[in-house]
């Protein structure tokens, strides 16, 4: 028997033929008088295990661990789902959008790894939750507080615009659905059509290729909607059953499998809010320090954590220069760069960098972040 390897002696996945593994030696044997393998037995048996994963199951491995890594690093955009409207049923639109809604939470949540999905159904729920803490019924210390839900980025928005069968249609421009009466749809073909889009929240936009059209479409009974009692779809055991039930699921189905192939940032809030945090953090950042101590190549700096900087950043020291007229009067004072640091330790209000230049570096001297231009400053 052939078995293909990893050749070790030369480090690379390049395989070579290994001989079968021989029980009848010594070290692997199998013991005649219990009928069991020998400890070699195994160890040879894992060696060989090993030697299969060492070719391309390893760089697959190694892959997947690059993948995720990367996933991780990406920023997930929110979403919230919104009540699902219904064109045409307006009188079975409360529960059905709210029902529809559920559904779609449901599979998003459980489908979808670029959306994080936040709650926006139960929303009651949570605030009345939040309250047991305002009331003082649920301590200072445990209770939830206000201002803590996070932002979406998106909204989820779909409409029903078909719901019905080739014998009785019950929505998009049909006969409307009676809530008594006992109406029910038997043998039939059953379709469900949903329209739906991603809105940007912050910007209103349509997100460029998140809009469709999903159609779901069952053979079988229909449902009795005497029975529903305005619960909710996907509280309905009769509804999921059926086949308008069915091709719900589908049309569901088909939005999440669009859903997973969009590759969506974070939209314009998030964006916005990561703007003006940097802009703050530049803005810090625009301060002249002074060189405070010089002790050997260490130059410390009076900028520090609290000016917006960290360690690996760089700093400018500038000399001061006076131009002076013919009378001896001082017309312009200029800073000229004569070298530069790089930050390896920073505190609240000073920082130290080693200086490696030729230029002699003194007290006193201007300092002022590498990427802000100095003369902007003075202005």
């Amino acid at each position: 028997m052939n078995l293909l390897g990893l050749n070790g002696d030369e480090g690379e996945a390049s395989y070579h033929v290994m001989k079968p593994l021989d029980i009848r030696s010594q070290s692997d044997r199998i013991d005649k008088n219990s009928g069991f393998a020998t400890a070699g037995f195994f160890a040879n048996s894992m060696k060989m295990k090993i030697g299969f994963l060492c070719g391309p199951a390893l760089v697959g491995i190694l892959a997947l661990g690059l993948f995720q890594a990367h996933a991780a690093d990406k920023k997930i955009p929110t979403i919230v789902v919104a009540k699902t409207e219904a064109s045409g049923v307006a009188s079975w639109q409360p529960a059905m959008g709210e029902g529809l809604a559920q559904m779609m939470i449901t599979e998003f949540t459980s489908s979808l790894p670029n959306f994080k999905v936040l709650e926006s159904v139960a929303l009651d729920d949570l605030r009345t939750e939040r309250a047991l803490g305002e009331n003082g019924e649920v301590s200072a210390a445990e209770s939830v507080k206000k201002g803590q839900w996070k932002g979406a980025d998106y909204t989820f928005k779909s409409t029903v615009t078909r719901f019905g069968s080739k014998q009785n249609t019950f929505g998009g421009g049909g006969v409307p659905v009676p809530f008594a009466g006992g109406f029910a749809v038997h043998k039939s073909e059953n379709e469900v059509q949903i329209d739906w889009r991603i809105v940007d929240n912050a910007s209103r936009e349509i997100v460029p290729g998140a809009a469709g059209r999903a159609v779901g479409v069952e053979k079988g009974t229909g449902f009795n909607f005497s029975s529903w009692g305005g619960g909710g779809f996907n509280e309905n055991r009769e509804f999921m059953d059926s086949a308008l039930g069915k091709a719900t699921m589908k049309a569901i189905a088909q939005i999440t499998d669009k859903l997973k192939t969009l590759d969506i940032g974070p939209g314009a809030r998030t964006l916005n809010a990561d703007a003006a945090a940097a802009e703050g953090a530049a803005a810090l950042r625009k301060v002249k320090g002074v060189v405070k101590m010089v002790d050997g190549n260490q130059i410390w700096v009076s900028l520090g954590s609290n000016n917006g900087f960290a360690k690996g950043d760089k700093v400018k020291i500038y000399k001061a220069l006076e131009k002076k007229n013919s009378k001896g009067e001082v017309v312009a004072t200029i800073n000229e760069p004569v070298g530069e640091i790089i930050l390896l330790k920073v505190m609240k209000d000073r920082s130290m960098g080693e200086y490696q230049g030729p230029a002699k570096i003194v007290e006193d001297m201007a300092v002022l972040d590498s990427a802000v231009d100095i003369d902007t400053l003075d202005q």
